[in-house]
């Protein structure tokens, strides 16, 4: 309702009051005592209008009447009053349908709630506030719902439950779509959903590939098949029975393939009594097996038959071939030609291949051959040995001739020679010793040239390094060590020109920063003023105005202190994480709220801090810190209120988390900047 409503409304109900009383005197004339009596009636009544109607024609009757006007004056003063509580109330209610219609429903119960402070019994106030609070309810409820499934999902996905994660999902998303977090997961339970889905494929082929082998009684690639499946679900209780089942038919047909390649053998080798018994033998693994019962078939033939002895006639002269190549092997091996034997020896197996005669003389030959190789391998070493005898001779020759050198004051001579000695015994002891006395004897001459050489190089180097100081050291040695030394000389003064000139850009650079951050500093951005002037101290000038200015922001923090997280000192663990609590900063001080820590580094090397905060929802924001490799107490001084996060959410407790180093955490508090 605007002003002009509120105002014809009072119009109209002083208009009606007037015309009523104004009625009434139509039917009779009042007196005054009646019109101070209906005034009383109606001011009881809290009917203020028409009791000041009802004075004021009594004060007409009596102008100067003090009773009357008594009267009057005190309803005045509460119709004015009640004019007073109206507006404000108006007020309050047309703010509360500003934001109401605006959606800043948090802001419109509080104005509707301020509308009943002035007027509690206002329907349109009451039914207003119940609407809202409805909808929050509702928006609780279906915050729930949302939660729930959330929660559902996420227990589903890690139990690998994939498929019916994605539904809970998908229903949280429905109720909330543009919510990010739950999006991912989403589309994180599709992708394994996915990847489940092509592994069970590939599962399943697997086990119809390894049973369709097990049908066709190829035991070994049914087992191949059925290991691949494995591979892909270990956790399978399936798959290993029939695995342990394969496997037992496996060894029964392996067992049945073994004796039936021996009767095979023996069989092809006409010892046809042997062969039958090992073919029935194959029927103990597998009864009723055809070509075991075909073969005993026929071997109960050829037994039976005449030609019997053309058969035994051609065993006789394997046997007699089998001799004369053993015999020839025996030859050969007399004359020492164990190669050609075992050749002999090679070919009587294939004429029967389970003779322990043939085998035995084969394997007699081939360890012939081994100790002809080890002979060689002796008369190898003893050649060695002579050769190392005669290099130590020589180097004992050597060292003679050096010493007699060294004797004869031929010292360059001598140095060829003990070199010689080191290239032939690297190690030799009398050779080193002889040159370094040899050394010694140049060693003042040398002393001073490479004193030079070195301090010159590491001058030099030091220029490159920007390191002045010890460039102009190094020159000063090098001019120590050869007088007047032009280049020495020319050195110094070039070093000294530069480290002026690297004062006076570091001057520059630093005078730049002390800008940067005087300017960070006058528009209260702490944090990236305390890093400026962190960066100017680091030039080492020696000014102590940057660590002034630290010292005046972490001042400023601790007067404006909001939340005190930790008032006596502490120690983190490395990788170690500890949680302060504190009650939600007043959302209007977030925006300028700092997080101000003093804390030092109980280790020798630099690391990373983390800084992260939250509720009893969850985390909601952080930050990364490094903490110096110095054993000083450290100001970081982080800006919290930059993050969306801190300032939307009801924010409840700050953890600190330091990665491979521990912190000693002096103090910590919240603040804001004034």
């Amino acid at each position: 309702m605007n002003k002009l409503i509120k105002a014809t409304f009072v119009i109209l109900f002083a208009i009606i009051c007037f015309t009523s009383n104004y009625a009434s005197a139509q039917v009779q004339e009042p007196t005054y005592q009646s019109l101070i009596s209906s005034g009383d009636k109606e001011f009881a009544n809290k009917e203020y209008l028409k009791a000041k109607t009802c004075y004021q024609e009594a004060l007409r009757m009596k102008p100067n009447d003090a009773t009357a006007k008594n009267k009057l004056d005190k309803t005045l003063n509460i119709i004015r009053e009640e004019s007073k509580k109206e507006e404000e109330f108006f007020e309050h209610l047309d703010l509360a349908d500003a934001y109401y219609n605006n959606g800043e429903l948090q802001n419109a119960l509080a104005e509707y709630d301020n509308a009943l402070k002035v007027m509690p019994n206002d329907k349109y106030s009451l039914s207003k506030k119940n609407e809202i609070t409805e909808l929050f309810q509702r928006e609780k409820e279906k915050l729930d719902s949302f939660n729930n499934m959330v929660a559902i999902g996420d227990n589903l996905l890690a139990d690998e439950k994939f498929a019916e994660a994605v539904m809970q999902y998908e229903s949280a998303l429905e109720l909330f779509p543009d919510d990010n977090s739950v999006q991912k997961k989403l589309t994180e339970a599709q992708g394994k959903n996915e990847a489940f889905n092509v592994k069970m494929s590939e599962f399943e082929r697997f086990k119809k590939e390894g049973h369709d082998f097990e049908l066709r009684k190829k035991y070994v690639e049914a087992l191949d098949s059925y290991q691949k499946a494995l591979q892909i679900f270990p956790q399978d209780t399936e798959v290993p029975a029939i695995i342990t089942s394969i496997q037992a038919k496996k060894d029964v047909a392996d067992r049945y393939d073994a004796k039936i390649r021996e009767a095979d053998a023996l069989y092809e080798s006409q010892s046809y009594q042997e062969a039958r018994s090992t073919y029935q033998a194959a029927l103990t693994d597998i009864p009723n097996d055809s070509y075991a019962q075909e073969m005993i078939t026929r071997i109960d033939e050829i037994i039976n038959r005449e030609e019997l002895e053309r058969i035994q006639k051609e065993k006789e002269k394997l046997d007699n071939d089998f001799a004369e190549l053993i015999n020839k092997g025996e030859n050969a091996e007399s004359s020492q030609d164990y190669e050609l034997a075992i050749s002999f020896y090679v070919q009587a197996l294939e004429l029967k291949p389970n003779s322990l005669e043939a085998t035995s003389k084969k394997e007699n030959a081939e360890n012939q051959i081994l100790r002809l190789q080890q002979l060689a391998e002796e008369r190898e070493r003893q050649a060695a040995i002579e050769a190392e005898n005669q290099r130590l001779a020589n180097i004992q020759n050597l060292i003679n001739v050096g010493n007699q050198q060294i004797t004869d004051n031929k010292y360059a001579e001598a140095e060829l020679t003990f070199n010689e000695v080191l290239k032939i015994d690297s190690n030799n002891a009398t050779a080193i010793a002889q040159l370094e006395a040899i050394a010694r004897i140049y060693e003042d001459q040398r002393q001073k040239e490479e004193n030079y050489q070195f301090a010159m190089s590491e001058g030099a180097a030091a220029l490159t390094n920007q390191d002045y100081k010890e460039a102009l050291k190094q020159f000063n040695i090098a001019l120590a060590n050869k007088p007047n030394d032009e280049a020495a000389t020319q050195q110094i003064a070039s070093a000294q020109q530069m480290e002026k000139l690297h004062l006076e850009s570091l001057q520059n650079e630093y005078n730049i920063l002390i800008t940067k951050a005087d300017a960070q500093f006058n528009t209260k951005n702490y944090d990236k003023a305390t890093e400026f002037y962190t960066q100017a101290m680091s030039l080492n000038l020696g000014n102590t105005y940057p660590s002034d200015k630290i010292k005046e922001i972490g001042e400023l923090l601790a007067a404006n202190k909001i939340a005190d997280l930790v008032s006596e000192s502490l120690t983190i663990n490395s990788n170690q994480t500890k949680r302060f609590s504190f009650h939600p900063i007043d959302v209007t001080a977030r925006r300028s709220n700092y997080l101000y820590i003093k804390a030092k580094n109980l280790d020798t090397k630099q690391y990373t801090m983390y800084v992260s905060y939250g509720s009893s929802n969850g985390k909601n924001g952080g930050f990364v810190v490094n903490v110096p490799a110095n054993q000083d107490v450290n100001d970081f001084i982080i800006r919290v209120g930059s993050q969306y996060k801190w300032f939307s959410e009801d924010n409840t407790w700050i953890e600190i988390s330091p990665e491979n180093g521990d912190v000693e955490i002096i103090s910590m508090e919240i603040s804001k900047s004034n």
